[in-house]
């Protein structure tokens, strides 16, 4: 529990939100309390642009790609090269991703079907509620011939799915994940402390079990 380290470390308390990026935008635009938030540099820069936060903060924390993933126990399909994605994804019958509305990577796969030509085909068979755990934890109750698509470091986070690997070839994206303070923090020392501790080595080697890289 790296949460629980730091606050027995420094002696502050945390209160974690998880939502999408797009969803925790939405969160500071209404004004909600916060000290710091970790999302995309798209959304760090419509931030900035609201001037919400502090962009002498920014700590790039790690960045992670996009895997394709199918239930526990399932036949795991080739998805080596595009065609081979191309073929596992006209052959499943229900297709899971985050919605595109809020996620990154929801809006990226719509993308990747486009750039297949198959992007009509896929409509037809999505499945998408919230984000890319929320998907996933969805197929993993699917009956169906499903497949699923978002970030690994989400994949890896459901236990009754499994990665049967990242998008392949030029159609793989990393995402960015930046923290940064926001200006109405009442603990900024604190907050400041948690991003310090966020980059520390034991913390960005649990970042790496979770599927992360190195942003640098």
């Amino acid at each position: 529990n790296m949460v629980g380290t730091f606050e027995k470390a420094s002696g502050h308390a945390v209160e974690l939100t998880y939502a999408p990026v797009g969803a925790l935008r939405d969160k500071i635009y209404a004004g909600e309390p916060a000290d710091l938030t970790i999302v995309t540099p798209v959304i760090i820069e419509q931030l900035q642009a609201k001037g919400v936060v502090r962009p002498e903060t920014t700590v790039h924390l790690g960045k992670v790609g996009g895997g394709i993933a199918v239930r526990k126990g399932e036949p795991r399909p080739a998805i080596g090269t595009p065609e081979e994605l191309k073929a596992a994804l006209l052959a499943a019958t229900e297709i899971y991703y985050a919605d595109p509305k809020i996620a990154t990577a929801g809006a990226y796969f719509l993308q990747v079907a486009d750039r297949l030509g198959i992007g009509e085909q896929v409509r037809k068979k999505v499945r998408t509620a919230g984000g890319g755990k929320v998907s996933m934890e969805l197929m993993a109750k699917s009956t169906a011939n499903a497949i699923g698509l978002t970030q690994i470091s989400e994949i890896l986070s459901v236990p009754e799915v499994v990665l049967v690997g990242p998008y392949p070839g030029n159609l793989q994206n990393m995402t960015t994940y930046t923290g940064i303070l926001l200006k109405r923090t009442p603990h900024p020392e604190a907050a400041q402390a948690f991003l310090s501790f966020l980059m520390s080595p034991p913390v960005q080697a649990r970042f790496k079990q979770a599927g992360y890289e190195p942003a640098r």
